[in-house]
């Protein structure tokens, strides 16, 4: 066989060799992002726990939002007054017009995907709806927290995961010391505004 053939059979086994590893990490990767892409800032996430598929509320299309069972008024899974006007103060000022650079909406700055897996409602700058979604999804994670770690979430651990993309927070062990400091920044500022409410 001459050298011309030979490489002319290389190149494509070659080929043929890559496209096996590339086509998979091609596939990886997108449901990577689909899972979640925002890297510092992912409201984007719907956890898949149980119990969060929500039986519809109402009939009414314009204002139905689905329902979960109602955290007790201690439980840290429900997002009280405080925590409403911290949050809404560090998204946006709490302001209920406020449009994110993803496209987050209300003064939670909710990814619309999220909004629809609660509500039907495009009421975005309706505070009594984007409450009732901000604290269904407060719940969700809440119980997404409770369930990887087996302890309840400080004021801290929520805020991450509101701010970050799904899995973040896991990746590193649900340790605040091995978090991006922009993340363990807006974080603690977050617990900050929570405190000075309090006080």
């Amino acid at each position: 066989m001459t050298k011309n053939k030979i490489k002319l059979l290389v190149i494509p086994t070659l080929m043929l060799g890559m496209a096996a590893v590339l086509v998979p990490l091609a596939i990886w990767t997108a449901q990577a992002n689909s899972m979640g892409s925002f890297i510092g800032d992912n409201r984007g996430f719907v956890p898949s726990v149980a119990g969060t598929a929500h039986p519809l509320a109402a009939e009414n299309p314009a204002t139905l939002v689905r329902t979960t069972a109602a955290p007790a008024a201690g439980d840290s899974g429900l997002l009280n007054a405080r925590h409403r006007f911290a949050l809404g103060m560090i998204e946006t000022a709490n302001n209920d017009d406020e449009i994110g650079g993803a496209g987050e909406v209300s003064r939670y700055q909710i990814m619309p995907s999220v909004w629809k897996h609660y509500s039907d409602s495009r009421s975005y700058q309706n505070p009594e709806v984007s409450l009732e979604v901000a604290q269904q999804h407060w719940t969700a994670l809440h119980a997404f927290f409770k369930q990887q770690t087996h302890r309840e979430p400080t004021n801290f651990d929520m805020y991450v995961l509101w701010n970050t993309r799904y899995g973040y927070y896991a990746s590193k062990g649900f340790n605040p010391a091995r978090l991006n400091p922009v993340v363990r920044d807006r974080a603690q500022r977050f617990v900050n505004l929570i405190e000075r409410v309090e006080s």
